[in-house]
């Protein structure tokens, strides 16, 4: 059987509108190029769809019938194209998302927001990876795009950053430290630190260091962890003290007081993705990330 979405339009249309005339002018053709589908198609099914009578024409039981039919058909074809197109256009699809704790507690909720509003139909999956994870992640297109700090990247990986935040420095409630309202590097020199391996998040560990550095001293490392959640937990416990991204001051953990801290160095976090992934919804996304308005 050879029916073409031509006829079936056709057919629609004047069901719809039970006239030639009017149905030939809706679809812009003249009357004897709109009759011929339709016989043609009556041909092919083997019944009769229309009763037709010079002033009159109306649908047979049949032609009810294939009437419901042919629009559900065209709705089913008019909704494939639009979707398709949404697709290509990256506004309907998946688009995966690797993120460090750091970023879930910053740039993360405004981006992700930002990018829903902007494409409401498009689908986010969220990863929460270490950040030693994610280059392999997006080299391998488990995930698209990553939020994360910067660090050594593998060829063909891009970086583009969306915010830039100090440091601040985490102390126990009890602890002499927490009683001023800004603290200054040095005054941290001597105490425990708890910290991040250099293997896990090797740009957030330099700059804590390299911040310490930077004013005399070597932090006395006495624990290390991946989890910034799990260093914070760990100040509370009276155990040590860190420097940490301000963003974690949202923590607002009893027993750990976060305060600015005089001349600390930058935490800059980005969004990362893989040169060759054509992934239409992470081409959206970078332009949400592009103009977001994180740094600060």
């Amino acid at each position: 059987m050879t029916i073409d979405f031509r006829q079936l339009r056709y057919f629609v249309t004047l069901a719809d509108t039970l006239h030639f005339g009017r149905a030939a002018t809706l679809l812009h053709i003249s009357q004897p190029p709109l009759s011929r589908p339709v016989a043609a198609l009556e041909e092919e099914l083997g019944v009769s769809l229309l009763k037709r009578s010079t002033r009159l024409v109306e649908l047979t039981a049949a032609g009810r019938h294939f009437h419901e039919q042919a629009k559900r058909i065209i709705a089913g074809l008019d909704n494939a194209v639009r979707s398709t197109q949404a697709i290509e256009r990256g506004e309907l699809g998946m688009l995966r998302v690797g993120f460090t704790m750091a970023a879930a507690w910053s740039v993360l909720p405004p981006l992700i927001k930002r990018y829903s509003d902007a494409f409401p139909q498009a689908d986010v999956q969220l990863d929460e990876v270490l950040p030693k994870e994610l280059n392999d992640a997006l080299m391998s297109g488990s995930v698209d795009v990553g939020i994360a700090f910067p660090w050594q990247r593998p060829p063909g990986l891009e970086y583009h950053a969306v915010r830039i935040e100090p440091l601040c420095a985490v102390v126990p409630s009890n602890h002499r430290l927490a009683e001023r309202h800004e603290i200054v590097v040095s005054d941290l020199a001597g105490e425990p630190f708890i910290t991040f391996p250099a293997s896990t998040a090797p740009a957030l560990h330099e700059l804590v260091i390299g911040c310490c550095r930077d004013h005399g001293f070597a932090p006395r490392i006495r624990l290390e962890t991946h989890l910034q959640q799990t260093i914070v937990n760990l100040v509370a416990e009276g155990l040590g003290v860190s420097l940490v991204p301000q963003s974690m001051s949202k923590m607002q953990l009893a027993g750990a007081e976060f305060r600015p801290v005089s001349g600390s160095r930058m935490v800059e976090q980005g969004v990362i993705w893989a040169a060759e992934n054509t992934n239409p919804c992470l081409a959206r996304f970078l332009e949400c990330a592009r103009d977001f308005g994180g740094l600060v």
